[in-house]
């Protein structure tokens, strides 16, 4: 159902972010209008959808589990030859074309559509501040900048176990805050720390970590989420509250960047994540399409 992320190529028309109802739904609409396009998704697409014991809503399958809705979803755009690229994006730096960066690669598009849903967690006190000044979210992107510094990685899932290890071998001191079960694979050289973050501290870049009972100094902070906040995912992209600020054509403030589903805000329905995906989908072909015709030569699809 997915292929490898190194599979990716360097520009695309439209990039499709999240692999839930609204981003599949998104892929299908780009799919019949025959455009150049990525959807990009994690290992387990739609885990909200799977753990639902039933679908009341769903026009036509009344009573569905929210299990084999899911797995119809997914054989619907396998049926379409639509591939899921396994691909974290880490930042999207605005266009057009957008860049898309992630962990070991990145690429362009044209005009993005984020269909993430709800983003994990609140931001950490001091998170937003630090952004950027000693606060990011991929340690392997930015490891060499830590040098025979100290580090702390916060994370959500064992994805940052590895991250924790490539930076073992950078770093002077590296500490580790897990938020979930047992740690399998850690570097002994990666001091844990269970405690919980209470506070992200520095002056002009981060300083410390105030876990309560203990105060951490580092020179630099990661935070490993399996979604990150959509606020620091695009830098300038407006919000209401924590939802991604839309019009009814599902644009956001910035043109080509479009937002549909959970991450768009109340109601949190499967209806209007699929609704919404289609409809961005729809928008963002007629903005590609304003979009060539405003270039002599189009837009540059390689």
């Amino acid at each position: 159902m997915s292929e490898d992320f190194q599979t990716l190529k360097s520009h695309y028309e439209l990039a499709i972010i999240g692999c839930g109802p609204a981003g599949m739904s998104a892929a299908l609409n780009a799919k019949i209008r025959n455009r150049d396009f990525v959807l990009l998704g994690s290992e387990f697409c739609s885990p909200k959808l799977s753990k639902a014991p039933q679908v009341d809503n769903w026009l036509g399958f009344p009573e569905i589990s929210g299990e084999e809705l899911r797995q119809r979803f997914l054989k619907h755009v396998q049926e379409k030859d639509i591939p899921i690229t396994q691909f974290k994006v880490s930042n999207i730096y605005p266009g057009p074309p957008f860049t898309l960066v992630g962990k070991d690669q990145s690429f362009e598009a044209d005009s993005v559509i984020i269909a993430t849903g709800v983003s994990a967690g609140k931001l950490f006190p001091g998170e937003a501040e630090f952004l950027g000044r000693g606060l990011g979210y991929c340690a392997t992107c930015d490891g060499p900048l830590y040098k025979n510094k100290s580090v702390a990685i916060i994370s959500y899932n064992r994805e940052g176990e590895d991250e924790a290890n490539y930076m073992a071998d950078i770093c002077a001191k590296v500490y580790y805050i897990p938020y979930y079960g047992d740690v399998v694979k850690l570097d002994p050289r990666v001091e844990i720390k269970k405690g919980q973050v209470k506070k992200i501290l520095g002056t002009n870049s981060v300083e410390q970590i105030d876990l309560g009972e203990e105060t951490l100094k580092v020179d630099g902070v990661f935070i490993i989420r399996e979604t990150l906040p959509v606020e620091q995912l695009v830098s300038g992209l407006e919000m209401e509250g924590s939802a991604i600020k839309v019009n009814h054509k599902l644009e956001t403030n910035m043109p080509g960047l479009f937002a549909a589903g959970d991450c768009t805000g109340q109601p949190y329905q499967l209806i209007k994540a699929a609704g919404e995906g289609g409809t961005a989908a729809l928008q963002a072909v007629k903005y590609l399409d304003n979009l060539k015709g405003a270039s002599p030569n189009g837009p540059s699809i390689h």
